[in-house]
């Protein structure tokens, strides 16, 4: 397991034990939000491609659409797994950062394209989408899955903490982190299909 990964699922914060603290009804519904507003607008993204458009790269090292939208599946199955094994740890006091400013900036964050990352290596694409089609299918299965895990949960989300991206983190905003990413990443498919080369 690489450093990172063990890092992301295993340290937990140096907390006190604590009652469980699953969300509330306005953070169920932020999340809802996120995780809905996000999946309408990564299939918008990539509705109707040609074969052409969808592997279109703008420069070598520039991700095709293709390639996005494979990372974006795959973020999807390794942060909803990353929240369940986080819910795995001992239960903690919730963090001060467990607040709805916090979690807002957390989403804004994650969504600032000026922010360069590197994914991790269970998320690079490497050319198992083979189609818009198949990205519609794998994305909206995993999508609709965590929607009505967030519909219908009463796990302690916030109960649960670990060290992730931007420090110690709960299980309820590894999930608001992984619409983010789907956000974010939808905004560098829009980028590749503004390009001036982009097939018509």
């Amino acid at each position: 397991m690489k450093p990172w990964i063990a890092a992301l699922v295993l340290a937990s914060a140096p907390l006190l034990a604590a009652e469980g603290d699953a969300m509330t009804d306005a953070e169920r519904a932020f999340l809802l939000e996120q995780l809905e507003q996000s999946k309408r607008n990564m299939l918008s993204s990539i509705e109707g491609l040609t074969m052409a458009q969808w592997r279109f790269k703008p420069a070598p090292n520039v991700w095709s659409v293709a390639e996005c939208a494979e990372h974006i599946i795959l973020a999807e199955g390794f942060l909803f797994g990353t929240a369940q094994q986080v819910l795995k740890t001992p239960a903690v006091a919730r963090l001060e950062s467990a607040t709805a400013e916090a979690d807002h900036k957390m989403v804004a964050m994650v969504n600032d394209r000026t922010q360069k990352a590197t994914a991790p290596e269970p998320i690079v694409p490497s050319g198992k989408i083979a189609s818009p089609a198949d990205a519609v299918k794998e994305f909206t299965e995993r999508r609709d899955r965590s929607i009505a895990y967030a519909k219908t949960t009463s796990d302690e989300l916030r109960a649960h903490v670990t060290n992730g991206p931007a420090g110690p983190m709960d299980a309820y905003q590894f999930l608001l982190a992984m619409a983010a990413h789907s956000a974010r990443h939808t905004a560098q498919i829009r980028e590749v299909e503004a390009n001036g080369a982009f097939p018509k």
